[in-house]
């Protein structure tokens, strides 16, 4: 069942990382396999589980956690299960399935390094997790969801969120190697439980794919249990474990095998570590920001208007007096911004300290006087690190 289940789970499907899925064109060859399960998924949330409504159908989200993941995730077992009592029904006389075995440690393994290296490179540039936008420095803090308290707390530390991320991709380079897959089962296990946990106590609806990862690294320990824990707990000699793996008969078969490898595991290293340098110099060094680009005080404009922030080229935000929050499409042309398609403001700047914008907000005339909030300065960002403390700066 084991065998079965992740198998099926390893397939490439949309918000997972599969090791196959990474093979050049392997999307054209996949594509009817998703779409099989695509069709069958919806159909036994409605027909079984008699689910309605937006729940039982796909749509672009970011969640791990939708009710037609867990319907999938729920026929993978019992797909796994039926699987497994006919295999055993027809194939009971085998007394072992040691090639089979290899082959599947080697699709989990590759599968869970790929993953922990997507997502590890992710944090090393840093993506995943940025310093808080303006929009975030001005919310208070009890409107935070919790999963916004944890990317707001790790985006706050870019060492921490950058150290956190080199542990998962020292794991995953650990499994692309089957001397040092117990290590790098280890390491990921423990990167993976905090993982995990993270999900579960903030809320992140990635709860069911982390989950599934920590039993992957799980699985690739399970076979050396015992020697780890005759060397760690009980202080008892271990045997050299048995490097089981695929083998290729015959010296071409396994020149090509070598081939590949160095291929495919310079293909996923080449992908994470040059695309994710091109979109670590977007994000940080060569930013798209719109001419206004800042976080402003209003002086004097609409009664309710409290802060302005312009941080997206194609819009701007307003933090009102009672602490909700303004959404404006905009768009630039030289030294005026259009809201909305139909509100146009000119800017100018007086002097240093003040942004003025005149024109028509709602189609009434209006002036808004805005002061450039310096953000360098909050404490957030501000603080930094220090090797003394007299007192704790616990704020």
């Amino acid at each position: 069942m084991v065998f079965c289940y992740w198998v099926l789970y390893a397939m490439p499907e949309p918000g997972r990382s599969s090791a196959l899925s990474t093979i050049p064109g392997s999307q054209f060859l996949f594509r009817p396999y998703e779409n099989l399960w695509h069709t069958i998924v919806p159909w036994v949330a409605v027909h079984i589980f008699h689910i309605t409504g937006r729940a039982a159908t796909y749509f672009r989200t970011g969640s791990g956690d939708t009710t037609l993941q867990y319907v999938n995730n729920l026929l993978y077992l019992v797909a796994a299960l039926a699987a497994t009592l006919i295999w055993s029904l027809f194939d009971r006389r085998r007394p072992h399935y040691r090639a089979l075995d290899g082959w599947l440690r080697l699709l989990v393994r590759y599968t869970l390094a790929v993953t922990l290296l997507g997502y590890g490179f992710a944090k090393v540039y840093p993506l995943q997790f940025q310093p808080p936008r303006f929009g975030k420095l001005i919310e208070p803090y009890g409107d935070f969801s919790p999963m916004g308290v944890l990317w707001s707390f790790m985006g706050a530390s870019l060492p921490y969120t950058i150290f956190s991320g080199a542990a998962e991709v020292t794991g995953g380079l650990l499994l692309l190697f089957r001397r040092t897959t117990t290590l790098g089962a280890m390491v990921s296990f423990t990167v993976l439980l905090n993982v995990v946990a993270l999900n579960y106590c903030y809320d992140v609806p990635v709860k069911l794919y982390s989950t599934n990862l920590l039993l992957m690294a799980v699985f690739l320990a399970a076979p050396d249990l015992r020697r780890l824990a005759n060397v760690l707990v009980l202080n008892r000699p271990a045997s050299a474990a048995e490097l089981t793996g695929p083998r290729f008969p015959g010296p071409k078969l396994r020149i090509a095998a070598a081939v590949f490898w160095v291929l495919f595991v310079g293909h996923i290293l080449y992908g994470n570590i040059f695309y994710g340098w091109q979109a670590y110099r977007e994000t940080y060094v060569t930013p798209q920001r719109p001419p206004l680009y800042g976080l402003y005080d209003v002086e004097s404009g609409p009664a309710n208007w409290r802060k302005v922030v312009v941080a997206i080229p194609a819009g701007i935000s307003v933090r009102t007096n009672d602490d909700k929050m303004l959404s404006f499409a905009a768009q630039y042309d030289k030294d005026t911004v259009t809201l909305d398609k139909k509100d146009r403001l000119r800017w100018s700047r007086p002097d240093p300290d003040h942004l003025v914008l005149t024109g028509t907000l709602e189609a009434q005339p209006a002036t808004i006087r805005l002061r450039p909030i310096d953000t360098g300065k909050l404490l957030l960002l501000s603080r930094g690190f220090h090797w003394i403390n007299e007192m704790p700066l616990n704020r």
